[in-house]
C-alpha cells in the first residue's frame, strides 16, 4: 500500500493523493476536510477541539462547532455511499 494510502477498519482504503474512499469495489471522491479528519482519526485524535485544530486550525481557519458537526455528518454520508454504516463515526 502506498505511503499516501491508509487502510481503515481492514476494508476501507483512503487514497490521500486521489482524495478517494474505496470499499468492496465502490469508490467516491471526498473533500480535503474529510480526508484531514480521517487522517486525524488515524493519528489517534478523537477530542473535538483536537480535531478542529487538526482540520482547520493548522490553516489558520477559525470555525464554529457547527462546521465540525457538519463535517462529521458529511463524512458519515460518504461512508454510506460506499456501503458502510455512517453511524460508525
Amino acid at each position: 500500500m502506498s505511503q499516501n494510502n491508509y487502510l481503515i477498519d481492514k476494508r476501507v482504503i483512503l487514497d490521500c493523493e486521489r482524495m478517494t474512499l474505496s470499499c468492496a469495489g465502490e469508490s467516491i471522491t471526498i473533500s480535503e476536510s474529510e480526508r484531514s479528519l480521517l487522517i486525524a482519526f488515524h493519528e489517534g485524535l478523537f477530542k473535538k477541539d483536537d480535531l478542529i485544530n487538526y482540520v482547520w486550525g493548522r490553516k489558520g481557519v477559525v470555525v464554529s462547532d457547527a462546521s465540525y458537526y457538519k463535517l462529521i455528518n458529511q463524512l458519515r454520508g460518504s461512508f454510506d455511499k460506499i456501503g458502510l454504516k455512517g453511524h460508525l463515526l
